[in-house]
């Protein structure tokens, strides 16, 4: 997931996505986009319910791209 937050708000982003049990890694990055996160659920409609419903509503996040990995199996 990719995320462009509010000038000054980064650390409050990143402490409040680390509450979420199904995130599993938060990063603030350099660029276009201000941080990066993984998600990991069951499903596909799991995932979508912490998105939607958790991390777009976050105070401070400005916007929010969801990103799924196709084929799990060629990570490493």
């Amino acid at each position: 997931m990719f995320l462009k937050i509010k000038p000054g708000k980064e650390r409050n982003v990143v402490k409040s996505l680390r509450g979420i049990k199904e995130i599993k890694e938060v990063h603030v990055v350099l660029g276009i986009w201000d941080a990066i996160a993984r998600i990991e659920a069951e499903t596909i409609p799991g995932i979508e319910k912490v998105f939607f419903r958790q991390i777009e509503v976050t105070p401070g996040v400005n916007e929010a791209r969801l990103h799924i990995v196709a084929c799990p199996r060629t990570r490493k």
